[in-house]
């Protein structure tokens, strides 16, 4: 989950699933994205914002505030985007980010650790099934990060917000 508020939503979710879950949760020093009451329900991506279909943006996590500054800044540039929050990696929403793609036809997926096997291989394989199309993935390359302040270490392994712009401009050459 992005932040507190959606933490709590998937706690309460956990609670009412029938199976096993895995919740990761940052330090709780996450900047406040969503409202409280945000909805969340497993298995579902949620539209955090949307402004036209020139590129999507999948991100998960505490980087959801970077995610709606790059989507923020692009539009600024003239491209008008939409940005999907995708908390649930397992189950995915396959059909909700193969609609996605459908109208954007590129994306970029974020996501604040390892990318292999996570959120963004989960969506080139939903691309590769549903809707082939350019998906560039921000993420660890398979390498264990250092420690430090939560900040620094986004930037420096490639998760910040101009970063995640050059991701979507990326994906939107073609």
């Amino acid at each position: 989950p992005a932040d507190a508020g959606p933490a709590y939503q998937a706690a309460k979710a956990m609670m009412a699933y029938d199976g096993p879950v895995y919740l990761r949760l940052g330090s709780g020093r996450e900047p406040e994205v969503f409202e409280e009451d945000a909805p969340f329900q497993i298995g579902k991506l949620r539209v955090v914002k949307e402004y036209g279909s020139d590129v999507a943006i999948f991100a998960t996590g505490f980087i959801m505030n970077r995610a709606l500054e790059a989507l923020e800044r692009l539009k600024e540039k003239g491209v008008y985007g939409i940005l999907a929050d995708v908390s649930t990696a397992k189950p995915i929403d396959s059909k909700g980010v193969a609609e996605i793609l459908k109208r954007t036809n590129c994306a970029v997926a974020i996501e604040d650790h390892n990318f292999y096997g996570g959120m963004s291989s989960a969506i080139c394989e939903i691309a590769c099934q549903d809707h082939p199309c350019r998906v560039i993935r921000l993420g660890l390359r398979d390498e264990y990060p250092r420690s430090g302040h939560a900040a620094e270490l986004l930037d420096a392994y490639g998760l910040s917000v101009d970063a995640m712009i050059a991701g979507a401009l990326k994906a939107m050459s073609k």
